[in-house]
């Protein structure tokens, strides 16, 4: 699924980012970098995985020079509250009958 959806992110006009930042670890670190090598791109990728306990976060890849781990961790958890909201907010919907 992460393949199908990079591949559609990178199928259109909008701008390249400068870096991929994966929710997981080296299995869908690698099924990215597989799809920006298929299509000819040099992005860094960066996964971030909870580790076996789930109570410390494990890094897969290079952070770019100017982006701290901090920031990174800050935006997958802020990813994560938005898909949240939207899927509580879709089953409260349809509970509803609309």
């Amino acid at each position: 699924m992460l393949k199908e959806v990079l591949r559609r992110r990178l199928h259109n006009d909008w701008p390249l980012p400068s870096l991929m930042l994966i929710d997981g670890g080296k299995p869908q670190v690698n099924a990215a970098r597989e799809v920006l090598m298929n299509a000819g791109l040099v992005i860094p990728v960066v996964g971030i995985a909870k580790g076996p306990t789930r109570k410390k976060n494990e890094i897969i890849g290079a952070i770019p020079q100017g982006i701290s781990e901090d920031t990174l961790i800050r935006v997958r958890d802020e990813a994560h509250r938005f898909a949240i909201h939207y899927h509580r907010t879709l089953r409260g919907i349809r509970s509803l009958g609309r």
